[in-house]
């Protein structure tokens, strides 16, 4: 540290020596008077600023045997650069600068003077975006000249040379390895050679000659992207999140201020954009503690660019102190930041291969780890297998054991299923006893009041037809005849004739009804067999509200619509009946609304062909259903009924019945407007699968 202090002074001391031929007075505003101040020295840096520079230099102390020299503004980055002979700016001798880039003739800016006695004047005016410094540099000999650009553009093609080797190596590593450090270190790499081009000049000489609004974007755009890619580096390289959380988000707050400066730039700011690009520069020493505290967590990786970093800093830290005037522009001050930067990369480079060496020692003692627990997990998985193998042996019993008293279970649910559904069926055939017997009871009871009368007139025809009988005596035979007719007026035959045929009429008429009804329960409950038999589905309806009568003629208006084209299908007819039966007793409940006569309580029996089906419809004009009840109404033992009521099985079996049949049942319910039950039963049904 002591011997590169010692190197700095004589550096600046040496400097001081050298600036004592060059004597500038300049001048910054607008050219409305002249109010120069004297600055001593070879270079003026006036830093940061929007307003334009007029200067006087007077170079004393010159080789009175050069009749002509050469001076050399050796800072490419000026905005603007003009000669002048005379004091008023009037007469121009030399024009340049990134506004006429097609001026350039080499990477700064020179023209001639005569040597006038020792002595000689001239007259500049200049601006920058960026630092305003302005570097004078004497040559006696043009071919001096000529040999120092050559010198120096040789310089930098072998520092491009170098940079891209770096890059192209390390592009080549990432196809190998697929570790995205290495994208991020050539994007780093290669923003840094184009910042050091924009610097010396080259590419605004090699890339952008055409274009001055390009070159002076270019002069603050590419210090930008540099600065990115080297936070965004130094972020995934020396793993600040983990090693130094706190340096982590300062650089994380970097980035964004760069992305202000790009902002501004794009608004036409470049003065201001400068400023945060110097500012942000300056706070790059902030990663020296960054490297140190990775260093200490172990990752030797950070020793590298600790030592990288220090070389490129020392060459930044060369230039800075040349801009501001306290070292001269000399080979080894114009030259530190290329040669800091190209050291920079050959560690980074290195550093990057010790990373794979780091990795795969890593990979290495994660795969014996890996190994480790992998014997690890079959000696566990071994000795848990024995385990389980008891404990499934053990389950395996229980469930065994289960298993059978949920068959025995299962055996009760179907006993008591099926005890219930018969006793649904013996409910529903108890609660139409009563009207049953009362519409037997109704001819019968008719017949036996016809039978009376009958047996009266007939009495009293056999009177008459006994008198007249051929075995009687023939005397007084007047007397008896007249006996004869006077009975038969009496009995007024005529209408005794006509009597008696109503009595027998009325008689045939309840002995039908009789019949047809006592044949409409024989159809109703029949037992069904274990197969399928053909049936008509109106004649199951049709019996089915014979047997329903008593209940629906008290209740609803009832109405059919049975389709006589059906055809016979395939069935269970019992069952059917059962579902009949079941739907319009509900259908005749849900009617029962208060205020209503029977003639305003309706249900609809309709049977129709649609397709490859029979439907059959229930509908009735009664309460309805909301949206939580219809979703029910299939569960068994649920009902909307009072207790004793029902059940809560009918639609369960219903439902039951209609899958068994291989049909399917849709409902259409609106509240207090009515309900429509809709059984499609197929007409050509899978037998093998009922």
């Amino acid at each position: 540290m002591k011997r590169t202090v010692i190197f700095l002074l004589f550096v600046v001391f040496c400097g001081n020596l050298y600036s004592q031929d060059v004597q500038i007075d300049y001048y910054r505003g607008e050219l409305n008077g002249f109010n120069y101040k004297h600055f001593g020295g070879s270079t003026l840096s006036l830093g940061i600023s929007n307003d334009t520079c007029y200067g006087k230099v007077l170079i004393k102390n010159l080789d009175l045997s050069v009749g002509m020299f050469t001076i050399q503004i050796d800072n490419s980055l000026l905005d603007e650069f003009i000669v002048f002979r005379d004091s008023a700016y009037q007469q121009k001798i030399y024009q340049g600068g990134q506004k006429y880039p097609s001026f350039l003739d080499n990477t700064g800016y020179s023209f001639q003077l005569p040597n006038l006695n020792g002595e000689s004047v001239f007259y500049f005016k200049a601006s920058s975006d960026e630092q305003l410094i302005v570097p004078i540099k004497i040559h006696y000999d043009f071919l001096d000249f000529i040999k120092a650009e050559i010198t120096k553009r040789s310089f930098y093609f072998f520092y491009l040379g170098i940079m891209i080797v770096m890059i192209l190596y390390n592009i080549f590593i990432f196809w190998t390895v697929k570790d995205r450090t290495y994208l991020r270190y050539v994007f780093y790499v290669g923003t840094v050679l184009l910042t050091q081009f924009v610097i010396s000049g080259y590419a605004d000489k090699y890339f952008w000659t055409t274009s001055g609004k390009i070159s002076q974007f270019m002069s603050s755009f590419i210090p930008i992207l540099s600065g990115i890619a080297t936070v965004i580096f130094s972020i995934d390289f020396i793993r600040t999140k983990l090693y130094s959380n706190t340096i982590h988000k300062l650089l994380n707050g970097f980035l964004v201020s760069y992305l202000v400066a790009l902002l501004l730039l794009f608004f036409g700011l470049a003065t201001w954009s400068q400023y945060i690009i110097n500012f942000n520069a300056s706070c790059a020493l902030i990663l020296i503690p960054a490297a140190i505290k990775a260093i200490k967590g172990g990752y030797r990786p950070a020793k590298y660019y600790l030592i990288a970093w220090m070389f490129f800093l020392f060459g930044v830290t060369l230039y800075a102190l040349r801009n501001l005037g306290l070292i001269p522009f000399n080979a080894l001050t114009n030259y530190a930041m290329p040669i800091g930067s190209a050291f920079e990369a050959i560690l980074l480079s290195l550093a990057l291969a010790d990373r794979i060496n780091i990795l795969k020692r890593e990979k290495e003692a994660s795969q014996a780890q890996a190994i480790l627990m992998m014997e690890e997990n079959q000696r566990l998985i071994h000795e848990q297998n024995a385990i389980l193998e008891k404990e499934v042996e053990a389950r395996t019993r229980e469930i065994t054991s289960t298993n059978h008293d949920l068959e025995k279970t299962l055996a009760n649910l179907q006993l008591t299923q099926k005890q219930l559904v018969e006793s649904e069926k013996l409910a529903s055939l108890g609660q139409m006893t009563a009207g049953i017997a009362h519409e037997i009871n109704n001819p019968v009871n008719f017949v036996r009041s016809n039978v009376q009368p009958l047996k009266r007139d007939v009495d009293e025809l056999i009177e008459i037809i006994s008198q007249i009988n051929p075995s009687l005596p023939m005397d007084d035979l007047q007397s008896k005849w007249n006996a004869l007719q006077q009975k038969y007026k009496e009995l007024d035959v005529d209408y005794l004739q006509k009597e008696i045929y109503q009595l027998l009429q009325g008689i045939d008429e309840g002995s039908k009804r009789t019949a047809d009804i006592v044949r409409s329960l024989r159809v109703f409950s029949r037992m069904d067999r274990d197969a399928l038999v053909l049936a008509d589905v109106n004649e199951c309806i049709t019996s089915t509200l014979m047997v329903m009568k008593n209940i629906t003629s008290k209740e609803v208006t009832l109405s059919t619509h049975l389709d006589t084209s059906l055809p016979q299908i395939h069935c269970f007819p019992g069952k059917l009946n059962q579902v009949l039966m079941n739907l319009i007793s509900n259908a005749v409940h849900a009617t029962k609304m208060e205020g209503r006569s029977i003639e305003e309580r309706t249900v609809e029996v309709n049977t129709s062909k649609e397709n490859e089906f029979i439907k059959i419809v229930v509908k009735d004009n009664g309460t309805g259903m909301k949206e939580e009840v219809r979703k029910k109404i299939f569960d068994p033992f649920f009902t909307t009924k009072q207790v004793g009521e029902g059940t809560g099985l009918g639609l369960s079996i219903v439902l039951g019945i209609v899958q068994e049949h291989g049909g399917e049942i849709q409902i259409d319910s609106e509240w207090n407007k009515g309900t429509s039950f809709t059984i499609l039963l197929p007409i050509n049904a899978n037998h093998s699968n009922l």
